[in-house]
């Protein structure tokens, strides 16, 4: 057991010092082999007391520079140190002379009297001979954690900083982008510009000649026919005879030159469209942006890059559902118009029933459906929340919906028409391309303004008006093409609107086509109704593949903005589904 021996060792050092300690420095190296020997020089560098014998050896074999200077004192050394009261008992206030080994504690004279069971009491004075190299360990330890502490106020005060810079930085690199692009527009426009006026010009020059040769026509034609009124009125059967022999060559040139300016078309309306990246731009709207956050790898997940090349892709079935009666619905749903919010929610018209859904990616209703006054046909999504639907609130119409982010579906403005328009697709921001039927003109366009005009000065469509749902129509804009499905031809016709070039494509995959697409890389995709599958093609008429289904007669097709979705809907009698496909780039 240690000793018990109560003695007051720092009383005799005490003096008339009032809460004070005075301490004579010992050679450290001495104190180590148990010798007290008086230190009379101190070693800054290493932070150890030396005495005369100790001080050489230290400076010639202890590695390192070694500043040496004098102690306080050549035979003893006194410093005052106020310990802050650490040096008393919290218990009693008396002075701690001894430490508890067996409880970790330190204990002044009163507190030995509970601890004096103690297997190991050691007293302090005896003890502490052999603390310091300990004490300076934890100096370097706890200087250690200070300059660590020191770094991590610097690093919070550099990554506010950072911060701070950083959002600086990313508005500038907005406003450039912002100002790159508005002068690109600028200069798109004006160059825009520049070639509808020299097509005007080279029009217009066209146009005058037209009315020229026109006007000398009319000119001949009012002398040819006021002489036929006067032969006629006046002249003998002889006269009447010669006249009208002479005229048989002079109509056929008439006839002729009638026939020449028929064949003179022009362009009466110019109008504009944009890329797909530029349409898809507007679509983002607020999410078009990306924040990268680097610590935390935060990265723009962009869509799979399917829009530069038409290569052919698969088809991986995500959901399926059947498509029964539910709710207030009259008949079982027939969906006849699909398409995609930039979201990647989806909207549906219910043909039957007549309304519009919005659906989530697990083909599940979201929010209350809007309800028609009469059959709608189709839908299309011309930006982030506004939708366009033919036939709905009237037979020749077009309603304009909204979509909130909430799913609430609101008609904007109802538009009415001259024709019946069926299938409704994106042409430019400010138009879409109808398909129509009980019309001779089986393709038209129409603003979001409502302003009707045809396709027939410049591009040639087959001579015969469709009725029901004989045909559809999509237009892939960024290669100004359009599509129109024939369904009892068994062909789908492809037209370039700017070169006015058209081809018909024809292929024992494609029977009956109904809805079509544009899809992944500018090509199309076209359900094959009577082959049960979807077709893909380039819009040079170039078949990538076919995808059987599992469902019966597909009519309706999209494809979501970012082109890694594909949503397809069938028209079979009693057992109606929608189907929700990944689409992904397919292997070599």
């Amino acid at each position: 057991m240690a000793s018990k021996r109560f003695v007051d060792s720092n009383r005799d050092n005490a003096g008339d010092f009032n809460g004070e300690s005075a301490v004579t420095q010992s050679c450290e190296p001495c104190m180590k082999t148990n010798i007290s020997k008086t230190a009379t020089v101190f070693c800054k560098d290493c932070d150890e007391y030396l005495c005369d014998t100790c001080k050489n050896p230290h400076t010639v074999y202890k590695p390192g520079q070694h500043n040496i200077v004098n102690s306080q004192g050549s035979k003893s050394s006194s410093v005052i140190l106020d310990m802050k009261g650490m040096d008393k008992c919290h218990e009693h206030a008396r002075e701690i002379e001894f430490f508890c080994q067996d409880h970790s504690k330190l204990c002044c004279l009163s507190c030995v009297l509970i601890h004096r069971k103690c297997d190991q009491l050691d007293e302090i004075a005896k003890v502490s001979r052999q603390t310091r190299p300990e004490l300076q360990a934890l100096k370097h330890s706890l200087i250690k954690l200070q300059s660590e502490a020191d770094d991590f106020l610097a690093d919070c005060k550099q990554s506010e900083t950072g911060l701070n810079e950083s959002i600086a930085k990313i508005s500038s690199e907005v406003d450039t982008m912002k100002d790159r692009i508005i002068k690109l527009f600028e200069e798109a426009k004006q160059k825009l510009i520049s070639e509808a006026k020299q097509f005007k010009i080279a029009d217009v020059k066209r146009i005058r000649n037209k009315r020229d040769a026109s006007l000398k026509v009319k000119e001949e034609l009012n002398k040819v026919l006021s002489m036929c009124c006067v032969v006629l009125d006046s002249g003998t059967p002889s006269q009447q005879y010669i006249y009208s022999e002479l005229m048989k060559e002079k109509r056929k040139t008439i006839e002729s030159a009638m026939d020449d300016q028929r064949k003179i078309k022009f362009l009466s309306t110019m109008t504009v469209s944009f890329p797909k990246q530029v349409t898809s731009l507007l679509e983002m709207g607020s999410n078009s942006i990306k924040l990268n956050c680097v610590g935390n790898k935060t990265v723009d997940t962009s869509p799979i890059s399917l829009s530069s090349q038409s290569k052919p892709v698969t088809l991986k079935l995500l959901v399926s559902v059947d498509l029964p009666k539910t709710g207030d619905d009259k008949e079982k749903p027939f969906l006849s118009g699909l398409d995609f919010l930039p979201d990647g929610r989806l909207v549906a018209v219910d043909n039957f029933n007549m309304k519009c859904i919005i659906l989530n990616e697990r083909l599940q209703r979201l929010g209350t459906p809007y309800k028609f006054k009469s059959i709608p046909q189709s839908v299309v999504c011309v930006s982030h929340d506004t939708l366009c639907v033919t036939g709905g609130g009237g037979y020749k119409t077009v309603c304009l919906l909204s979509v909130s982010t909430d799913n609430t579906i609101t008609l904007t403005r109802k538009i009415n028409t001259t024709s019946l328009f069926i299938s409704i697709c994106c042409m430019s921001p400010s138009h879409m391309v109808v398909s129509t039927h009980y019309d001779p003109r089986p393709v038209r366009m129409i603003s979001v303004d409502g302003v009707e005009t045809d396709f027939d000065h410049i591009l040639t469509f087959p001579k015969k008006t469709y009725q029901g749902d004989e045909s559809a129509c999509t237009y892939v804009q960024s290669k100004n093409t359009l599509v129109l499905t024939d369904q009892l031809a068994h062909t789908v016709f492809m037209y370039d609107t700017v070169n006015g070039t058209s081809r018909a494509v024809t292929n024992e995959n494609i029977q009956e086509p109904r809805g079509a697409c544009p899809g992944p890389g500018d090509t199309v995709l076209v359900c094959s109704k009577d082959k049960h599958s979807i077709v893909h093609l380039t819009i040079h008429g170039t078949i990538l593949g076919t995808y059987p289904l599992d469902m019966k007669f597909p009519y309706i097709i999209c494809v979501s903005k970012d082109s890694t979705r594909l949503a397809v809907s069938n028209c079979a009698e009693g057992v109606k589904k929608l189907h929700l496909y990944k689409i992904s780039p397919a292997m070599s």
